[in-house]
């Protein structure tokens, strides 16, 4: 790799984009780079060496270039690798941002997250290792969800402090699955058709329902 490109490289956790490239290389040497397949396409306008491993620092900062924007936030299941708690390895991107994104490799969160839920990790801004546990308890399959709790756990987060947490997602999707696995009591509401048994139950039950019988 020529100088001034590697300099760049280097910087952006090992990415560079295709106009960066073009500083440094003619199209068609771009092009024989990527056919011979010594460059591997990250996201869209954006890639790496063959050589350098895809982790999840390098694809929140491909997907930041890609989108052209000044930073994003790792989430969820990225976010969770960051922090090394047990990740599923096929798990697309997951990001914290505004824009949406064009593929299906990459998934953009528009979730609500406080400053003091953030951490930076290796140069890479990602949701805090309780709100990351959280969110991946909520949103992956009951067996993954356990193991990255557990992950969590090892790793020094407190099983109160994923209490309190989880007690802050309690209307959205999955909040009943991470609650139990945390272990947390719930309260499971009835159906409206086993409220309306019960209703009639009650009332087969109770012969006075109507007041006394009057003797003739």
């Amino acid at each position: 790799m020529r100088p001034g490109l590697e300099e760049v490289r280097d910087k952006q956790f090992g990415v560079f984009t295709s106009w960066q490239v073009l500083c440094e290389y003619t199209r068609a040497e771009m092009r024989a780079l990527l056919d011979r397949g010594e460059w591997v396409r990250v996201f869209r306008g954006v890639y790496r060496e063959a050589a350098t491993p895809s982790s999840a620092r390098l694809r929140v900062e491909a997907a930041r270039l890609s989108m052209g924007v000044p930073t994003l936030i790792a989430a969820y299941a990225t976010a969770a690798e960051l922090h090394g708690f047990a990740v599923p390895h096929s798990q697309p991107t997951h990001v914290l941002g505004v824009q949406d994104s064009r593929s299906c490799r990459l998934i953009v969160h528009r979730d609500h997250v406080d400053k003091a839920e953030l951490e930076l990790i290796h140069g890479t801004v990602t949701t805090n290792a309780t709100r990351t546990a959280v969110d991946v308890a909520r949103t992956v399959n009951r067996s993954e969800a356990s193991a990255t709790l557990e992950a969590a756990l090892r790793l020094g987060v407190s099983r109160t402090a994923l209490t309190i947490e989880v007690q802050r997602h309690r209307r959205r999707r999955g909040y009943t699955q991470a609650a139990e696995l945390i272990g947390l009591p719930i309260t499971r509401a009835k159906s409206p058709l086993a409220a309306r048994q019960h209703c009639t139950n009650a009332e087969l039950s109770n012969p006075e329902r109507d007041g006394p019988t009057v003797p003739t």
